[in-house]
């Protein structure tokens, strides 16, 4: 038996479709974090870093890059369907996520997926008792 995920304590999940989407959110995190920590140390370069590495490296950080563009956009369609669909809170706090997913695109996608983990709107249930001491 294995894991069960609830959204909102109402709607089952599939495991591997939590696990892609977590895998986007990451990905789009350390990806810009990375990112800004490069530009923080080496500002705007007059030429291209991907140059600067071995080929397979430079192809590597190309496919990672291509996986979060993709994973970023359907990240924000993920949560645009959530907040239409299962988000069932008062006006305002509907109209503050349309704010952020409106105007902070990918990047609020993200705000409001890890808000949706912290909440515990998605919750995993194990589909057997688990029995406190048992050996």
């Amino acid at each position: 038996m294995g894991r069960i995920y609830l959204l909102n304590d109402k709607y089952p999940i599939p495991g591997y479709l939590l696990w892609i989407f977590a895998s986007w959110a990451i990905s789009l995190a350390v990806f810009t974090a990375m990112g800004i920590a490069v530009w923080m140390i080496w500002g705007e370069p007059d030429h291209n870093l991907l140059d600067a590495y071995p080929g397979y490296i430079s192809m590597m950080l190309g496919i990672w890059g291509v996986y979060t563009g993709v994973g970023a956009m359907l990240l924000w369609i993920a949560m645009w369907i959530y907040w239409a669909r299962v988000e069932r809170a008062s006006s305002s706090v509907r109209t503050g996520w349309f704010l952020v997913l409106l105007f902070g695109m990918h990047y609020g996608a993200l705000v409001y997926a890890f808000y949706l983990w912290k909440a515990g709107r998605i919750k995993t249930v194990t589909s057997h008792p688990v029995v406190s001491g048992a050996q």
